[in-house]
């Protein structure tokens, strides 16, 4: 009987096709415990250009900056989940801005590990 050397190949490439990705269990968990352990700290105005702001680095906190200027964009998200950033945003706006801020967050700590 033959056997194919392919297979195994294939085999491995799925299980890590697979393994990168999460599933959405997998997403929602992590979310839970990430709004169990988050701190979140507000940050009214800021001294740079909303383009120019880092954050505090902490990947324990969510930090919320409330924009004083239109000119500072519209409210959205980091691209890290790491600072959402608000101007005259109604609150089911802001809800939206939160719940996305801790899918990216979840998705990229699970892909981290």
């Amino acid at each position: 009987m033959k056997t194919c050397k392919l297979v195994p190949v294939v085999l491995v490439m799925a299980a890590t096709a697979l393994a990168a990705e999460p599933t959405q269990q997998e997403v929602h968990a992590k979310i839970v415990e990430l709004m169990e352990s988050t701190k979140m700290n507000m940050r009214m105005g800021l001294d740079v250009p909303a383009s120019e702001y880092k954050g505090d680095g902490d990947p324990e906190t969510l930090e919320v900056v409330m924009l004083d200027q239109k000119s500072d964009g519209p409210s959205r998200v980091s691209d890290d989940g790491e600072v959402i950033f608000l101007y005259k945003a109604s609150d089911k706006k802001q809800q939206e801005l939160i719940t996305q801020a801790f899918a990216i967050r979840a998705k990229l700590r699970l892909a981290k590990s």
